[in-house]
């Protein structure tokens, strides 16, 4: 795990206490030589019980203000833990168009 990916990870475990939670660090996946740029997040939570997909998001990037200075993209899975019981698995992220 990174540097970012262990910080990520480690907030998202504090704020949320999730029932799952997976950084991934996709930055080889993309084009130019940051090793820490592009992750994708699966955060399943009781806590997004009551809240619409569009909260949740905000919140996690309410969470990571200064984190996303640095970070070109982040994919967010949000879930509630029914949800996620009916789905088991986060979708898989496309391919950069630029990556050479």
């Amino acid at each position: 795990m990174t540097n970012m990916e262990n910080h990520l990870k480690n907030q998202l475990d504090l704020a949320l206490s999730p029932s799952y939670c997976e950084v991934l660090n996709e930055s080889s996946q993309h084009s130019g030589p940051a090793t820490e740029s592009h992750f994708k997040i699966v955060v399943v939570s009781s806590n997004f019980d009551e809240m619409k997909l569009i909260d949740r998001h905000r919140f996690i990037n309410k969470l990571f203000v200064e984190e996303l200075k640095h970070i070109h993209a982040l994919a967010m899975h949000t879930y509630t833990p029914e949800e996620w019981q009916k789905r088991q698995t986060a979708p898989t992220s496309p391919e950069c168009s630029s990556k050479s």
